[in-house]
């Protein structure tokens, strides 16, 4: 008898995300398993279910007005529910969606359900999961596996046929409804508006100045800009946060949860009766805090660029859309939670970052960070095709790099890549097309091909 892969996938205006796609082509090529997607959508993405099936997938698409405004948590609570009536083998999800970007949804899921959490796979052979960090996991039953972008979704076949969708409402699930939707959401966006920050008044050069700006740039004097912010009274935080939390509390304190279990962190926090807990984003405190969220019902914001306290509100700000929207954020929990990678460490000279622009031309790019005595760093597509490993990918799903100068090779300007460089204290961009949004985030520019280098 087979047995059965439930493939979790996210429907953002009729479009499939690519991250679960990977993980439903890879689900399509495991043998001697059934696979069926599920889909947490209003009826109308009904169509676009329906031409997955063609790939011989079955559908299932839970959807019911009472499941309007979910955030993470709510859509946890959905998902595992509907999870645990259809009882897979296996559960595959991407690792994040594309208009969210948070990643907590499949740590919530597999919390609820106690599922093991394999994440960011980056390949799947022989019943291994290979993981981004290196690990190497056995593929056994009630995992729940969140996958990167290494695969594209095979097309269907021509003669293939669509199959009926089932469609499973809160009349099947009996979910409170007061703990989904809207109601049952601990985090609610009270503002959204286009990402201007990071913009940089551009002063575009000839190649033949590169050294004359890098040098005047590695001598200036960095000029360090006062923010205005209301800070919070008190503000805990785990892992390397302390500056970060200085900076928006009166008051802070840090939470040590380094080796102990999940129930123990709980009954730490229980313990201490914190307000706010800013947690440090990196691989082993992100999923961590999710994992206390969904357990606690307590408000958590992934990705968060900053923060203010005003009328005793804790108000969070975060990138959204791969970066070109920002939310400001509130949560009615008990507990607000937040996530936020720690400081970047200050480089003194040249760092850079290639796009796929500059993908061609990497010798070249190495012979001038020889020049420089520079690193060289990757933005996502990069990691995600394999040409660099994912440790040398900067921006919002990546590290945070703050040398003095940043020379940036082919990239386009995506804000989820900026936001990984514009710590830097110069900021020169190198490409070929000058209407690139990169120049919009640059101190100086250089319009030319890098095959010129």
């Amino acid at each position: 008898m087979n047995k059965n892969i439930l493939v979790l996938l996210k429907l953002y205006k009729g479009d499939t995300n690519p991250f679960d796609e990977c993980a439903l082509e890879c689900a399509l090529s495991f043998n001697n398993y059934h696979v069926t997607v599920l889909a947490m959508a209003p009826l109308s993405c009904k169509e676009s279910l329906e031409n997955i099936t063609r790939l011989g997938a079955d559908a299932i698409l839970i959807s019911d007005p009472s499941f309007a405004g979910s955030d993470t948590i709510a859509t946890a609570k959905v998902l595992a529910e509907t999870i645990s009536l259809l009882k897979p083998d296996l559960v595959f999800a991407g690792r994040e969606s594309i208009d969210g970007n948070t990643a907590q949804v499949p740590v919530m899921v597999a919390e609820l359900l106690g599922f093991e959490l394999v994440e960011k796979v980056i390949n799947l052979e022989n019943k291994k999961a290979t993981l981004r960090n290196g690990n190497i996991v056995p593929i056994q039953e009630h995992q729940l596996l969140t996958f990167e972008k290494f695969k594209l979704l095979r097309a269907p076949s021509i003669f293939s046929k669509k199959k009926e969708i089932k469609i499973i409402s809160n009349n099947v699930l009996k979910l409170n409804e007061k703990e989904i939707g809207l109601d049952g959401s601990p985090t609610r966006v009270i503002k959204s508006y286009s990402n201007e920050s990071g913009r940089r008044f551009c002063e575009f050069i000839n190649y033949q100045d590169l050294d004359d700006v890098i040098s005047h740039s590695l001598n200036k004097k960095n000029e360090v800009k006062e923010e205005k912010i209301n800070k919070a009274p008190i503000i805990h935080f785990v892992g390397n946060l302390a500056n970060i939390a200085a900076k928006y509390g009166q008051n802070v304190e840090k939470i040590d949860v380094d080796g102990l279990s999940i129930d123990e962190i709980i009954q730490k926090i229980n313990s201490i009766q914190p307000e706010i807990i800013l947690w440090e984003e990196n691989e082993i405190y992100k999923p961590l805090a999710a994992r206390v969220a969904i357990k606690m019902n307590y408000g958590l914001c992934a990705d968060c660029v900053s923060f203010n306290y005003v009328d005793k509100q804790f108000i969070i700000t975060r990138p959204a859309l791969g970066g070109d929207v920002i939310a400001d954020i509130i949560s009615n929990s008990k507990v607000k939670m937040a996530t936020i990678k720690a400081e970047a460490n200050n480089e003194e000279g040249v760092a850079i970052t290639v796009g796929r622009g500059a993908l061609p031309y990497l010798d070249k790019v190495e012979t001038l960070a020889k020049k420089y005595n520079a690193q060289i760093y990757c933005s996502r597509p990069l990691a995600d095709n394999g040409n660099f490993d994912y440790k040398k990918q900067v921006g919002l799903t990546g590290i945070t790099i703050a040398p003095k100068v940043c020379i940036t090779l082919g990239t386009s300007g995506a804000v989820q890549h900026i936001v990984g460089i514009d710590r830097s204290q110069t900021i020169i961009a190198i490409n070929i097309n000058k209407r690139e949004k990169v120049f919009d985030y640059a101190n100086y520019g250089i319009v030319m091909d890098i095959k010129e280098l």
